[in-house]
């Protein structure tokens, strides 16, 4: 889309041309009497004639000049007019084969003068400015009136008078052209700021930035669309200031219902915003930009906790009210009014200029059944901006259904549904829909079937215009136009706010379908069908928006996330490379590859790569919080036998805190972010102290369940599993449909031996998801836990059966296989294990227990050897390693297992046994003794009690 310059033509009522000014120009004129009100103005490049008194940028100046209140002075309007006419064809003929060329153009003179403009500074605090009207003392005008000046003026002496006028044509059907793509419902793109070529001067910043706030005051279309304009410029001239990246977060969250919405305009913003938050990561303007790219992605959830969390910082700032405002959009999109009216009413008052929120007022006045406070708050806006089509199509609409006016809606409605300037087509279906009811009451049914059929066109889930369209005889089929698409994927993210996942995909899927080359749609239709846990059809629709838009990266790490998730970690990893090709550094990507590194437990990995991440881009919040994860958990798995491990366990638990530290700092309403941090403390700190920080995050935000699912994991990881069952009670009473609240029901239960009612709790979950095994694999598990063992193995068949790629679903096949006896099929089981997952250790472990019990002592102890390459830490393994090869007869290879083990766990009581058996075997019965005791001297309980006891005895002790 290429930038609209903002400067102004005027056609006198004569038919005479003069220009081109600015806009501060042309209001100086009006002061000073030049134009009366009467001409005509287009703006260039891409303008259309309009009366000047119509253009809301002039309506209040044109109004002081008819009340007396300026000053005429005939003299310099006079001199004005002299110097200003820009057309003036000379009288010559010129040959018919010649015309003008472009360069005749090229080269006009200036006259340049300087200007003294009283502009306003912006403020740096609560209530945003507004734009004066420019005191300009002097303006540079271009004169083309003086051709002999030109360079290689000899083209024009000759200049036929009807090739000036083809010219004046081709050039104004161009700007018809261009104004016919916004107003005739075509798709914008977001114009994203491109690499500053020049610095603007701060004067040129504060001239440049009142008019963009102004634009925004007026609150159309087309206002927010010069503003973007403007708002791009000074960033491209003046990158460092922040209240501007925020104002056009602002601009781009107005224009988003009219852009097209796909992987160009999201990058747009998401660009943007990470520049922005790159200057000053913990910035409320860039906080406003992180907003703005949450809402226009649909998550809504996260956009709440984002406002809420800067809101509460109490710190004020210009952008205050958007934030008021945007608030509010959530609220009211979840239904809740009660609380939505006073967050507009307080954005309305910190910048009462602002039209924006003073129309969304009046329209949740009017869907709460206050008209009267709605019709009073739209003539307010009307009168600020006249030419407010919306306010007009309101205002209509609560006269008639409101009032029952129907002279007064119908003359609103008319007049706003004939004029031009783009609005939402759910708010034009509306007025098409009262407006045809107006008609049906005078009985004009032709007028009224050609309404609802506006109407129904615009909004076909319209149920009542269906029925009224059918009525009148109209044809209830609905049209697919690529231009409606955007208000499907309306329809749809107010079905998301209401968590009503069915109807979303609905809504999206048909707006894939009227354009299938909208791939943000199909992705939207993927996330929706995630919500319903249908997981396939989800990384279909991600294929779909791939192939749509094969730059839509979002596509790419999202469909990498759900495959991830499905433990299908080599598609995923083939598509991530994918998307590194198409945006190699991306750190949404990069991001990608931390967590599929995360999710394959490969921890140095995962940390590697959210590094990278975060070097690209350090205001994401996600790769804070996988650090975090990655470093605990790191620590956790290192044991400390040396000065080095005990250095690197130390500084991972430090980073796990830091990076959770960091993530709560970006964003303290986070919910993940949040109990990253509370189980980083209970790891580092104890596990009280992460109790208590979750109690405290439960009161705040009582209307969330993660914090208390997040309580019931910490007890549940700290095996007080009454304390945990309690927890999850309450949240499935709260949410039947929480998968993961009864699957963490089910553990608790199953700990504390309540088998059945885990079961039941298994089963719940399973039925939530259908296509997710891991119900089924936990009431697999407590099936072999409970000696069931053939129950067990067709649960772990049923999984398969689900999900091939779901992990040591044969490793547990195999251990109910060998606990009932069966030794080939547990073999062959853990075969299958290791070459699906051929780096974890229990595939192995299993083969060498099965080994052992065939006797074949050398291959378990290869067995075991393999399984300690992968899991070293433990000293059981190092002890169960010395048995088979003190058993195959390789005793100096069993002394080094367990001097090993000893190393890493020291009062592990298994050691000593194996070493007095050892020694017995050698012959060494002093030595033997001497370890059998230490080994009841660390296990008192031990089972084989007595046949130790009896061995001491032989040996010889006591």
């Amino acid at each position: 889309m290429s930038r609209i310059q903002v400067t102004w033509v005027v056609k006198t009522r004569t038919g005479q041309v003069k220009g081109p000014y600015s806009t501060e120009a042309i209001l100086r004129m009006i002061g000073e009497g030049v134009f009366s009100g009467q001409e005509m103005i287009s703006k260039l490049p891409d303008g259309q004639w309009t009366l000047i008194s119509k253009e809301a940028a002039f309506y209040d100046k044109l109004l002081e000049a008819l009340e007396g209140i300026v000053e005429v002075d005939p003299k310099k309007a006079q001199k004005m007019e002299a110097e200003t006419v820009i057309v003036h064809p000379p009288p010559q003929q010129k040959p018919k084969d010649s015309l003008p060329s472009l360069e005749s153009f090229a080269n006009i003179k200036i006259e340049k003068s300087k200007q003294k403009v009283d502009v306003y500074d912006v403020p740096q605090n609560v209530q945003p400015a507004s734009i004066p009207i420019a005191n300009v003392k002097s303006e540079s005008v271009i004169d083309l009136s003086n051709i002999k000046n030109m360079e290689k003026g000899e083209l024009f002496k000759n200049l036929r008078l009807p090739a000036f006028v083809l010219v004046i044509v081709i050039l104004a059907a161009v700007f018809l052209l261009w104004e016919q793509g916004p107003s005739d419902g075509t798709k914008i793109h977001l114009l994203a700021p491109k690499k500053s070529t020049s610095t603007m001067s701060e004067e040129q910043v504060k001239v440049k930035l009142n008019e963009a706030i102004f634009s925004i005051e007026q609150d159309t279309f087309e206002s927010y669309l010069e503003a973007q304009n403007k708002l791009v410029t000074i960033i491209e001239g003046s990158g460092m200031n922040l209240e501007v990246r925020g104002l056009l977060c602002v601009v781009y969250k107005e224009l988003w219902p009219f852009a097209v919405q796909d992987a160009q305009d999201i990058k747009t913003i998401v660009t943007m915003t990470q520049s922005t938050r790159a200057l000053n990561v913990i910035s409320p303007f860039g906080q406003v930009c992180e907003t703005v790219k949450l809402m226009t992605s649909g998550r809504f959830k996260e956009a709440k906790g984002v406002i809420e969390a800067t809101l509460e910082s109490n710190e004020p700032f210009s952008l205050l009210p958007v934030l008021y405002d945007f608030k509010a959009e959530l609220l009211r999109g979840e239904h809740d009014y009660t609380n939505a009216i006073p967050y507009y009413e307080k954005a309305s008052q910190l910048w009462d200029k602002w039209l924006n929120p003073l129309v969304s007022l009046a329209a949740v006045s009017y869907e709460t059944g206050d008209f009267n406070t709605a019709s009073s708050i739209l003539k307010n806006v009307l009168a600020k901006n006249p030419r407010h089509r919306e306010a007009k199509i309101l205002a209509g609409i609560i006269d008639y259904r409101g009032f029952k006016k129907s002279d007064t809606a119908y003359s609103y409605l008319s007049t706003a549904l004939e004029a031009k300037g783009r609005v939402a087509a759910l708010t034009l279906a509306d007025g098409y829909s009262c407006l045809a009811e107006i008609y049906l009451l005078r009985g004009e049914k032709g007028k009224a079937l050609e309404a609802a059929q506006s109407g129904f066109d615009l909004n076909p889930n319209n149920s009542e215009l269906r029925q009224l369209v059918i009525r009148l005889g109209g044809n209830d089929k609905v049209k697919g136009e690529k231009g409606k698409n955007n208000e499907l994927l309306y329809l749809g993210d107010q079905y998301i706010r209401q968590g009503d996942y069915l109807a979303a995909q609905a809504e999206f899927k048909a707006a894939f379908e009227v354009d299938p080359k909208n791939g943000t749609a199909a992705m939207k239709a993927a996330k929706a069908l995630w919500q319903l846990n249908q997981s396939f059809e989800a990384i279909e629709w991600l294929n779909k928006a791939i192939k749509a838009e094969p730059k839509l990266v979002s596509a790419y790490v999202l469909q990498a996330d759900y495959m991830s998730q499905r433990f299908d970690f080599i598609g995923a990893l083939t598509i991530l490379t994918n998307a590194t090709r198409i945006a190699p550094n991306n750190y949404e990507v990069l991001r990608g590859l931390s967590m599929l590194e995360f999710r394959k437990n490969n921890m140095p990995g995962a940390i590697n790569y959210a590094l990278r991440s975060v070097k690209a881009y350090d205001g994401d919040i996600e790769a804070f919080i996988l650090l975090s994860k990655a470093n605990g958990i790191l620590a956790r798995s290192i044991m400390p036998i040396n000065k080095k491990e005990i250095e690197r366990k130390e500084n991972a638990a430090k980073d796990a805190i830091r990076y959770a530290t960091k993530a709560v700092e970006i964003d303290a309403t986070n919910p993940e972010a949040q109990i990253t941090y509370a189980k980083m403390l209970a790891q580092t700190n104890g596990v009280d102290s992460g109790i208590n920080y979750l109690n405290e995050l439960i009161k705040r935000f009582s209307y969330t369940l993660d914090y208390r699912i997040a309580l019931a994991e910490i007890y549940k990881s700290e095996d007080r599993f009454t304390q945990s069952k309690e927890i999850y009670e309450k949240v499935v009473e709260s949410d039947p449909k929480n998968k993961k609240a009864w699957l963490g029901l089910g553990e608790s239960e199953k700990a504390l031996g309540l088998n059945d009612k885990a079961l039941k709790a298994f089963l719940n979950a399973a039925i939530l998801d259908p296509t997710d095994g891991e119900a089924l694999f936990q009431a697999g598990k407590l099936y072999l836990e409970t000696s069931r063992f053939d129950e067990a193995i067709q649960q772990f068949k049923r999984v398969q059966r689900l999900n091939p790629k779901y992990p040591r679903t044969h490793y547990y096949i195999g251990k109910a296989a060998f606990s009932s006896g069966d030794f080939t099929t547990a073999l062959e089981a853990s075969k299958m294990e290791k070459k699906l997952n051929p780096n974890v250790a229990d595939s192995y472990i299993l083969a060498a227990e099965v080994y052992t019990a065939r006797k074949q002592y050398a291959e378990c102890a290869a067995e075991y050897s393999q399984a300690m390459k992968l899991r070293p830490q433990g000293a059981e393994i190092y002890v169960k390693s010395a048995t088979c090869y003190r058993q195959s007869g390789s005793m100096d290879v069993a002394e080094d297992m367990l001097a090993l083990a000893s190393a890493r766990e020291s009062g592990y009581a298994e050691i000593y046994r194996e070493q007095g058996a050892i020694y017995e075997l050698r012959g060494d019965n002093r030595s033997a003794a001497t370890a059998y005791n230490k080994y009841l001297g660390l296990s008192p309980n031990a089972l084989d009690r007595a046949e130790i006891e009896m061995k001491i005895l032989r040996l010889g002790g006591n």
